[in-house]
């Protein structure tokens, strides 16, 4: 018999184990066990650390998609600990500087919406420069560069393997647990308006606009739609809850451009709008006393409250027309608008720290090039979501454009520059131009 064939019948021999292969594992269930008994509040929360590092390591999509559901409850996760989003956001951006050290997420082309993100890093950073505004600047510009590298990240992920209707599913997910909160604490009387998670309910009103569109649009890419229609009208039925008038001018331009632009048909607008008066109808019916109070209360301090923000507005415009270019810095508003306020009523029994109008608190505080750098951002982003869906006729894309039209109208009643919406909108828009420009590119 041959060599060959000798060696031919040979069993491979199995890998010898060597004593660290027993040892080591042993070991650390000891060590681990023994530590447990003493300290376990301490041993799981190294677990869930190890936990969290291992899914940064290989899941930058989790930590993103977690962000963005975590968001919309920021209220209530701030009784968890008050730095949970912002620990979040630092924990993305870790999860993606881990991700570029192993290569690049994708090859697609520099996106116009981040050439204007950088615009507007660059007037912040002039800014702030300029005047120094001690704790108050500071906050509000670590309030930007987070938002601003949210932006960066999320679109990176959209742009390398995060489908931009993934991301919209989950956003509308948790803004239906939120509506649904919302409307329970309501229910229960604990609120006057629907507010839940987010404690202001104009602010609470905001988030809820584009999962409105989002859930309108994310029925079309599945085959099972009624769960996103229940979803929407529970959205729209919280976000009418919350008597929010920048909500309701929100919603009314977002009706317009999407009927107008054949993004949703007319009939199913129409019978959109029915469930949804069946459904506040029913809760009117359901809690009379309630819903009587809170528009009671609403016509109220409806009168205090538009004279109140006249007078904001007013001030935000005259810091504006006083230092035009580069504005006041960051956190200016808050610290210097009572210099620029004729009259103020005397019943305030609130801090008026923000201009209740995105726009003027942004040219207040970073001028006119920062106003500028902000709306070009927003406009481009639209640009490019609009003609995805002129191409494609993409209903995320359709829904990206509805939903920037309808926060950037609900933010001239309200100060949203410092929450999650409109960054993500212009994420959404840079992932749906980059899926098209992939779809052409394989045909």
């Amino acid at each position: 018999m041959s060599a060959t064939a000798t060696g031919s019948t040979r069993r491979t021999a199995p890998p010898r184990r060597t004593a660290w292969t027993v040892v080591v594992p042993l070991a650390a269930a000891l060590v681990l066990g023994a530590l447990a008994g003493f300290a376990p509040f301490p041993v799981l929360l190294g677990g869930l650390a190890l936990v969290v590092g291992a899914a940064v390591v290989l899941r930058l999509e989790w930590v993103a998609l977690a962000l963005v559901a975590v968001s919309v409850f920021e209220d209530y996760v701030a009784h968890v600990g008050p730095g949970v989003v912002k620990g979040l956001a630092l924990l993305l951006v870790v999860a993606w500087v881990i991700r570029r050290c192993q290569g690049r997420l994708h090859h697609a082309p520099r996106s116009p919406v981040l050439v204007a993100a950088l615009a507007f890093v660059v007037v912040l950073l002039l800014a702030t420069a300029l005047h120094n505004n001690g704790a108050a600047g500071r906050d509000v510009l670590l309030r930007y560069v987070g938002f601003l590298g949210v932006l960066f990240v999320l679109a990176d992920a959209l742009r390398g393997g995060l489908r931009p209707v993934r991301l919209s599913q989950v956003y509308v997910v948790a803004s239906t647990v939120a509506a649904g909160c919302g409307l329970l604490t309501f229910a229960l009387g604990a609120d006057r308006r629907v507010g839940g998670p987010i404690g202001d309910p104009n602010d609470f009103a905001f988030f809820l606009l584009p999962a409105v569109a989002l859930g309108l649009a994310v029925r079309r890419t599945t085959r099972r739609a009624w769960p996103w229609d229940v979803a929407t009208v529970v959205v729209l039925v919280a976000t009418l809850g919350t008597l929010s008038r920048g909500a309701l001018v929100g919603l009314a331009v977002m009706a317009v451009l999407a009927v107008g632009a054949g993004m949703v048909r007319l009939r199913g607008a129409v019978a959109l709008v029915a469930v949804v008066s069946m459904a506040a109808g029913l809760v009117a019916v359901a809690f009379p006393g309630l819903v009587s109070v809170s528009l009671q209360q609403k016509d109220f301090v409806a009168a205090q409250n538009v004279s109140e923000r006249l007078d904001l507005w007013t001030a935000a415009a005259q810091m504006t027309v006083e230092h035009p270019v580069l504005g006041m810095g960051p956190g200016a508003f808050a610290l210097h608008h009572r210099d620029f306020l004729s009259s103020l009523p005397d019943d305030v029994n609130h801090p008026l720290d923000v201009a209740h109008n995105t726009w003027l608190e942004l040219s207040s505080e970073l001028g006119v090039l920062g106003f500028l750098a902000f709306v070009g951002m927003l406009a481009v982003a639209f640009a490019q979501a609009w003609s995805v869906w002129r191409r494609r006729r993409d209903p995320v894309a359709a829904a990206v454009c509805v939903a920037l039209v309808g926060t950037a109208a609900s933010a001239t009643f309200v100060t949203e520059q410092y929450y999650l919406p409109m960054w993500l909108l212009c994420a959404l828009a840079v992932g749906v131009a980059a899926q098209t420009g992939t779809a052409e590119e394989t045909r």
